[in-house]
């Protein structure tokens, strides 16, 4: 968690650290900040990981909800770097999920 400059401003984030407890297929990381009023549901892969039906299935829920959803590989570290900055872009889905 990020400390913001007075109550509520705090960015925060939740990674899950035992998927064998969670629902299958919800995001690796959930990010919240207040001020820039953005929730980012993030999955995690490496560059030639596979996504499951269940996390196909959360993605395109969460993204169908209006919230940022994003399917983060290494490769990606540009774009992300870029989406987490302030007032960066809002994170997508690959065409191709």
């Amino acid at each position: 968690m990020r400390k913001g400059s007075g109550p509520g401003d705090a960015a925060l984030s939740h990674h899950t650290h035992n998927s064998q407890r969670s629902d299958a297929g919800w995001p690796d990381e959930v990010y919240g900040h207040p001020t820039a009023i953005r929730t980012l549901f993030v999955e995690l892969k490496t560059n030639t990981g596979l996504i499951r039906p269940a996390q196909r299935n959360w993605l395109k829920h969460l993204a169908g909800c209006g919230f940022e959803v994003a399917l983060w590989r290494p490769r990606d570290l540009g774009l992300i770097v870029n989406t987490l900055a302030p007032g960066g872009p809002r994170a997508q889905l690959p065409d191709n999920l």
